[in-house]
């Protein structure tokens, strides 16, 4: 069966079609792009086809419930949802990890921030945000049909339109076919189009993930006793209300507070370190939990489980993602990057965003190849980049301070430069964003340099450091600095590209200043021998920088690639070396 919408096509020169849009998928990402599309081009037809009804469940239905500044500023700023989210969604606290094996919890080092941050993130109640964004979907004016089993997306060629057929959902064989100009695949890990045109991606070493929602309240504040006033009174806010990290090797439980009274509880670890075998079952899941947290038994035992999902394998790119040819996909039926640092809803931000930029100028006329083949490597090398940066550091994931100095690194670079190109929206232009790339590639070096040397030092620590407690916002100020410089004033502004371009050379700048100071860190607990011979060298190559002294000059780490800034490093340094001190010698 074929289904008419009566409404002309909106491109212009097209023949008319049921739809000038059909999403498939109506979960977070399409309703999002459905949202967005209308907003900013009010004549489309846009359809949403979506398997799950109304009443969606609340705690137990998506995993996927922490933001970040990005995500939770697309979601609060570009989609809208600014008032829905500060009235039926947490503010979260940021995000937060511990680390070690003491019985004693309050002794374990301790990352992450005391209060709400200025730019606003959120722990999502999925099932309740993705029924709030049905009917704002609908009052745009956009048509969702729920309970429908997307079977076939049937690509066109040419300007031949593309045709999507579904059915309902266990309700019998009848199918509705419909045409459209451009199709989304929105499916999840369904990823109708990437197994369709062989697409999919796997990244080299699997990582696995098992997760379940409980009812009621697992209190991270509740692991350390009352009479410990010293750690409870570090945190103004409640550490519940972070994305709270527990530190193993080679991976991580996390535990987050979903509005109204629930706690989702997660395990995300390498498959190399941690066989699934250990956590495929909700019993087996809790005793790992238990035996990494202690202090959460005997609640976790005592709240009752709404849900327990295993995902093997959790992370998957694509070779393409948008096509000239009117296609596209979006959320996790595009990319699935780690977990980590809570960067999907960013991801669905993006992506959203370059097709809603692809459609707009579909309908102008002036969609060209080159600038669907710039998204897709722009979009690719980001989600990517992330992965494969987050998951080289499983191995060493419970090394406190090397992984700590890692996340301030990684929050440096996406802070001051990625964050920027995303609220100032130069991602979406190819001239502004090629230059800004031109400018960051000795970022993008030493990225690649930093990570190799985070791994070396890694396996070759001798515990020189240590902390109780970092705030990565208070006690940065140079990080905070940059934070706050690249946040829009309101949900309406768009900084002009010279402010964003001024702001991501003084990041740049920062950065290169960050790895020369870790850089001697590692220097001094792993080669303390080479200490004095490299700073007698002045400014350095930082995209060269090693633990192997034997390749120093070779790879041209005393042949400095930018002028030399000895006060602005000696202010920083000062400031990264407030975080931490001499390590106390091991009790024998």
């Amino acid at each position: 069966m074929s289904e008419q919408a009566g409404t002309p096509s909106a491109f212009p020169d097209f023949p008319d079609v049921d739809h000038d849009v059909v999403i498939a998928g109506g979960g977070l990402a399409g309703l999002c792009l459905a949202k967005q599309l209308k907003d900013a081009h009010p004549e489309l037809s846009v359809l949403v086809c979506e398997r799950d009804r109304s009443p969606i469940p609340l705690s137990a239905f998506k995993v996927g419930e922490s933001t970040i500044e990005v995500g939770a500023y697309y979601l609060a700023a570009v989609v809208g949802l600014r008032d829905y989210l500060e009235e039926h969604q947490l503010e979260k606290l940021g995000l937060r990890y511990f680390f070690g094996d003491r019985p004693d919890f309050h002794r374990e080092s301790e990352y992450g921030v005391n209060r709400y941050l200025p730019a606003k993130s959120y722990q999502l109640n999925r099932g309740s945000l993705e029924e709030h964004l049905r009917l704002v979907v609908a009052g745009t004016g956009a048509r969702l049909v729920q309970g429908v089993r997307v079977l076939d997306i049937d690509l066109g060629e040419g300007d031949a339109p593309h045709r999507v057929t579904y059915q309902p959902d266990g309700e019998g064989e009848g199918t509705t076919t419909v045409t459209c100009r451009w199709v989304v695949d929105a499916t999840g890990r369904h990823r109708l189009l990437q197994r369709k045109l062989g697409l999919t991606k796997r990244f080299a070493q699997p990582h696995n993930s098992v997760w379940f929602r409980l009812e009621g309240r697992l209190d991270t504040d509740e692991l350390v006793a009352a009479e410990h006033t010293a750690w409870h009174e570090r945190v103004q806010g409640p550490r519940w209300q972070s994305t709270n990290h527990f530190m193993i090797e080679g991976g991580w439980v996390w535990a987050i507070p979903l509005a109204p009274h629930h706690t989702s509880v997660g395990i995300v670890v390498s498959d190399a370190l941690h066989p699934v075998t250990k956590f495929n079952r909700i019993e087996k899941a809790v005793d790992f939990v238990v035996e990494r947290v202690p202090g959460f038994d005997p609640a976790i035992r005592k709240l009752p489980v709404l849900d327990f999902r295993v995902l093997k394998n959790y992370s998957h790119s694509t070779h393409q993602l948008f096509s000239h040819e009117r296609w596209a996909c979006v959320g996790d039926a595009a990319v699935f990057a780690d977990p980590y640092y809570s960067v999907g809803s960013n991801l669905i931000g993006y992506a959203n965003s370059f097709v809603t930029e692809m459609i707009g100028r579909d309908r102008a006329g002036t969609l060209e190849p080159d600038y669907v083949r710039y998204a897709n490597r722009w979009f690719l090398s980001l989600s990517e980049g992330l992965t494969q940066n987050i998951q080289g550091a499983y191995p060493f994931l419970n090394n406190p301070v090397v992984i700590s100095l890692k996340t301030v690194w990684d929050y440096y670079v996406g802070w001051a430069f990625s964050d920027p190109q995303f609220y100032g929206r130069t991602f979406l232009d190819e001239s502004a964003s090629t230059t800004l790339s031109a400018l960051g590639g000795h970022v993008v070096a030493t990225q690649g340099a930093m990570l190799n040397l985070f791994k070396a030092w890694a396996r070759r620590y001798r515990g020189v450091f240590e902390f109780d407690y970092i705030d990565y916002y208070d006690d940065l100020p140079t990080l905070a600095r940059l934070f706050e410089q690249n946040l829009p004033a309101t949900d309406a502004e768009v900084p002009p590209f010279g402010q964003v371009l001024t702001s991501v050379r003084d990041g740049i700048d920062r950065i290169e200043e960050l790895a020369h100071v870790v850089f001697y860190l590692a220097l001094e607990d792993a080669l303390p021998e080479h200490v004095a011979s490299v700073r007698a060298r002045g400014w350095l190559n930082v995209s060269a920088v090693s633990l192997e002294p034997e390749r120093w000059e070779k790879d041209g780490l005393f042949t400095p690639r930018s002028r030399p800034r000895p006060e602005q490093l000696a202010q920083l340094e000062a400031e990264m070396r407030r975080l931490y001190r001499a390590a106390t010698p091991a009790e024998s």
